[in-house]
């Protein structure tokens, strides 16, 4: 069974983009070293994909849209590296 949300790493990682996911310490909790590094390859991929599309400069609410994802996803990444580090 995949210690993942959603089934794997990228599912996880676009489903705490999207808000469906709110990522937290306990979230991590029985992840393992290689696990981590997985996780963290598909919120940096899911970051790129994100930083590539970009919506019209008069378009606010794809403006925000893309922050928050983008925002989500940081905040996931740091407290994954958090609890990794602290173990």
């Amino acid at each position: 069974m995949s210690v993942f949300a959603g089934g794997s790493a990228y599912n996880m990682a676009r489903d705490i983009a999207d808000g469906y996911i709110i990522a937290t310490e306990l979230t991590f909790k029985l992840y393992k070293p290689p696990d981590f590094q997985t996780f963290a390859l598909e919120i940096e991929k899911l970051l790129r994909e994100i930083r590539g599309t970009q919506p019209a400069t008069n378009d606010t609410e794809a403006l925000q849209k893309r922050q928050r994802r983008m925002q989500r996803l940081q905040q996931a990444l740091t407290i994954a590296n958090g609890v990794r580090y602290r173990r």
